[in-house]
């Protein structure tokens, strides 16, 4: 019995020793952090901070640019200059724990992002109709907004967005153990760095610096509540088999998708599911197009998502 309560301990020692050196060196996002390191400003919401920039003129039609799951706003870059040169007013902000906005320990469901960007639109005296991009999980987040408040948006531009077929991101069989309380806490602390490093998106294969990402998506981990933020959203958004939530925005909103064919992250398949769900909706497939189609082929999509806009701005 001895020998039993002693591997306990052991196990016990082990496991508090790997969690506390995985994030010994993460810091709190404070607002002195923000100050000194990002130049745009925050805005205070229910659940904390939010960091948010704006470019173009400030009386134009606005576009909100909701980013994915863990890259912040500046997956937009090269896609918010090019709508603020055609005339529009562009909103980027970063999601509750991710990026520069504060780190609340909350669900992270389809209620808590419903707030964040009703909240945020509502602190700005963002003017309706307002258009709305969602990129890969903000695909989601856009979508369940527009099915819940379609009266408010002139139109919804989806870029590889997720919520549809499989979500292969963590892969299968880790996605499903870390929705395990304790064992999942436990291994996504150990390996969420890594596993995010390890992403195409992470890697900037791209040689031509104007068709990556531009900004470091590694500084975020330096400040404690971005894991738990990830990993509270894998566990209870729904990143798949939500059909019905594209079907119901599409039948109150404009909508227009694009996926890329050689996108490793978004399973293509998910462009004929939304065809399905959403029949009116103008979904087109870029063959060469990777899951960092925004970047990595801006020159293709910008002209696509301006001219949709324009189109539906009333």
């Amino acid at each position: 019995m001895d020998w039993i309560i002693s591997l306990l301990v052991i196990a016990g020692l082990v496991i508090g020793a790997s969690w506390y050196l995985a994030g010994f060196r993460e810091k709190a996002m404070t607002p002195d952090e923000r100050s000194a390191h990002a130049p745009g400003k925050s805005v205070p919401l229910s659940d904390g901070e939010i960091y948010y920039t704006e470019r173009g003129p400030a009386d134009g039609r606005t576009i909100v640019m909701v980013h994915g799951f863990g890259v912040p706003q500046f997956v937009f870059e090269q896609n918010a200059s090019a709508l603020a040169n055609a005339g529009f007013r562009v909103v980027l902000f970063d999601h509750f724990g991710r990026g520069w906005s504060d780190r609340p320990r909350a669900r992270y469901d389809t209620d808590f992002y419903d707030c964040e960007l009703t909240e945020l639109l509502e602190a700005l005296k963002v003017e309706t109709p307002v258009g709305l991009v969602g990129y890969s999980m903000g695909g989601v987040i856009v979508a369940d907004y527009a099915a819940m408040h379609s009266e408010r948006l002139a139109g919804v531009a989806l870029l590889a967005p997720a919520g549809l077929a499989i979500y292969p991101f963590m892969g299968r069989l880790f996605g499903e153990i870390v929705r395990l309380p304790f064992i999942g806490d436990w291994l996504w602390r150990l390996r969420g760095r890594s596993l995010l490093l390890g992403d195409p998106q992470f890697q900037e294969l791209q040689p031509d610096a104007d068709r990556r990402i531009q900004g470091d998506d590694t500084i975020q981990m330096n400040y404690s509540g971005y894991f738990n933020a990830l990993l509270q959203t894998w566990r209870n958004l729904p990143l798949v088999d939500s059909d019905d939530v594209f079907a119901k925005a599409s039948k109150g909103v404009p909508m227009m998708a694009l996926f890329g064919g050689r996108d490793l992250t978004i399973n293509i398949e998910s462009a004929a599911r939304l065809k399905r769900a959403a029949p009116h909706a103008k979904v087109e497939i870029i063959e060469e197009g990777t899951h960092g189609l925004l970047y990595e082929m801006y020159d293709t999509v910008n002209p696509m998502l301006t001219d949709f806009f324009e189109s539906n701005f009333r």
